[in-house]
């Protein structure tokens, strides 16, 4: 368990309350002008030239606040807006897992029938079923890690093109033993969609997304046209953006192939999410979480706050959104170009939004926690903490540092997009360490210098 946890924080690093708590969010956002304090952050993000992009807030289904930064085309020095249209990348993935769950719904299929009905000659296809390929366990690699991908991105490519890579990748473990993130499942699984409904993937999400909520800015994604009010994306190089050559869509679908706008995918996740699109049933399977991911979705856990949702990384786009029940609260962020981690621009909003009071912990109280400390049941099994001013540390293997938010009572937390908060919690003279991440709790021993 020890190292399982300690390599999904690597990789995480690495990568991608209930009625009380929504009740204080509420009076947190009343006692203060939150608008104004995201707008003076996304300001100070535009004067250091370190984020480009787009945001949108809607809380109770109502849009709350919406804005922009930066340039969707730099070149011809086009100003981004609150209707500028990304690419969202991966978060395809979570309308794909829609469509499945409708074809579901029809008796169309089934979430545990093998998938060799539709593909025979792939392999292990007898042993891989629907769900495995919604939650990565099918053990196909995925495309975009190999040659071809990174050979033909910028070209078009058809679905047949495509297959024929899939059939080629390795299989990279048993099906159902593990889970890897494969672009290629979801691949596979729009082509499925598109078999059982005797129609096009586009034509699938017109039918029973897009029209249904109304969602005017999100589509299959075509060559940029930033005349149209469509975002480029730019990467640094010797300090200066440049523009990212634009991967063609086609060879992403099902799995990164759609654009849209925050607005938009505030609307979608929030109509999931509340059981607007699938049956109750089978959102309850899609968030149904195992090995840190869902079925075309994930689960988050930031400042206290769980919700659903989406992220995604395309040439320099980088998506997230997330929909809070609890709160009702969906916040979507797009950036087309960005210095820093999109997962800290999005954590600052949150908390920025919510109101979150920095709780003060004296500097004599915080010496107290410094040092390393033993899992009572496994003395390999160490935590360590040093000071940085005037915050509190976690050393991870040595090597990473993350700054951990005092909470007060002596607790900490260490907030992460991609899988459950961590909680510290310290004895009054620092002796010893009460651990907490979803089920696992553990009690650590300050070791003797």
């Amino acid at each position: 368990m020890k190292n399982n946890i300690l390599c999904l924080l690597i990789l995480l690093l690495l990568a991608s309350c209930g009625n009380e708590n929504s009740q204080q969010e509420v009076e947190n956002t009343n006692k203060r002008d939150f608008k104004e304090e995201i707008d003076h952050y996304l300001s100070e993000l535009e004067d250091d030239d370190s984020f480009m992009g787009s945001l949108a807030i809607s809380k109770n289904g109502k849009s709350i606040y919406s804005g922009s930064i930066g340039y969707r085309d730099l070149n011809k020095e086009l100003k981004a807006n609150t209707n500028t249209i990304y690419r969202i990348a991966s978060i395809t993935k979570s309308f794909t897992a829609t469509l499945v769950f409708k074809a579901i719904e029809a008796n169309k299929i089934k979430l545990n029938q093998s998938i060799d009905r539709f593909f025979p000659t792939l392999k292990n296809a007898d042993k891989i079923t629907i769900k495995h390929l919604l939650h990565h366990q099918s053990g196909i690699k995925s495309y975009t890690k190999s040659d071809y991908f990174w050979n033909n991105r910028t070209t078009a490519q058809s679905a047949e093109d495509l297959l024929k890579a899939i059939h080629e990748m390795e299989i990279e473990f048993k099906a159902g033993k593990n889970t890897k993130y494969s672009n290629s499942n979801y691949f596979l699984l729009a082509r499925i969609v598109e078999q059982v409904f005797d129609n096009t993937y586009e034509k699938l999400l017109q039918e029973h997304i897009i029209v249904p909520l109304n969602l005017k800015s999100t589509s299959i994604g075509k060559k940029i046209q930033s005349s149209n009010n469509e975002s480029l994306s730019y990467t640094l190089e010797n300090d200066q953006w440049v523009e990212f050559p634009e991967t063609n869509l086609s060879i992403a679908k099902g799995a990164g192939s759609l654009v849209s706008t925050p607005a938009d995918l505030n609307v979608f996740f929030r109509s999931l999410l509340t059981g607007k699109l699938i049956s109750s049933e089978s959102l309850k399977s899609m968030k149904t979480i195992e090995k840190n991911h869902g079925m075309g979705i994930f689960r988050f856990d930031l400042l206290d706050q769980t919700g659903f949702g989406h992220g995604g990384n395309i040439d320099g786009f980088n998506a997230r959104s997330i929909y809070f029940k609890d709160l009702d609260l969906a916040i979507s962020l797009v950036s087309n170009a960005s210095r820093i981690n999109i997962n800290e621009v999005y954590s600052r909003i949150l908390e920025l939004y919510l109101g979150v009071p920095e709780v003060e912990i004296s500097a004599s109280m915080l010496k107290n926690y410094e040092g390393t400390y033993v899992y009572d049941q496994d003395s390999t099994d160490t935590s360590v903490f040093e000071i940085e001013g005037d915050k509190l540390i976690l050393i991870i293997a040595g090597e990473y540092r993350e700054e951990l938010t005092y909470k007060g009572n002596r607790r900490f937390l260490f907030s992460q997009m991609s899988g459950p908060s961590i909680s510290f919690t310290f004895s009054e003279d620092g002796s010893n360490l009460f651990f907490e991440q979803a089920n696992v709790k553990r009690n650590y021993i300050k070791k003797r210098k």
